[in-house]
């Protein structure tokens, strides 16, 4: 198995799942505004933390630099 394919193949089943978990927490959220109670505030709260935890962990990659790149280019000094 390639890199590419090692990536490819789990990117592609995150991206159906990402558009599935997108459509139940439309409709939980669209449960809860029509019918608001404090067990369903607290499921939409810990929702929301959950995806955050995973956006941190996304953004965190996406600041690490990658092991191909070549160190950035920096100009140089001017006098």
């Amino acid at each position: 198995m390639t890199a590419s394919t090692s990536f490819d193949a789990p990117l592609a089943a995150i991206s159906a799942n990402l558009t599935q978990l997108r459509d139940h927490i439309g409709a939980l959220v669209d449960t809860a505004s029509r019918h608001p109670t404090a067990q369903r505030r607290v499921a939409l709260v810990d929702v929301h933390h959950q995806l955050r935890l995973l956006g941190q962990r996304v953004n965190a990659a996406l600041g690490a630099p990658s092991a191909q790149d070549p160190p950035p280019h920096e100009p140089p000094e001017q006098a």
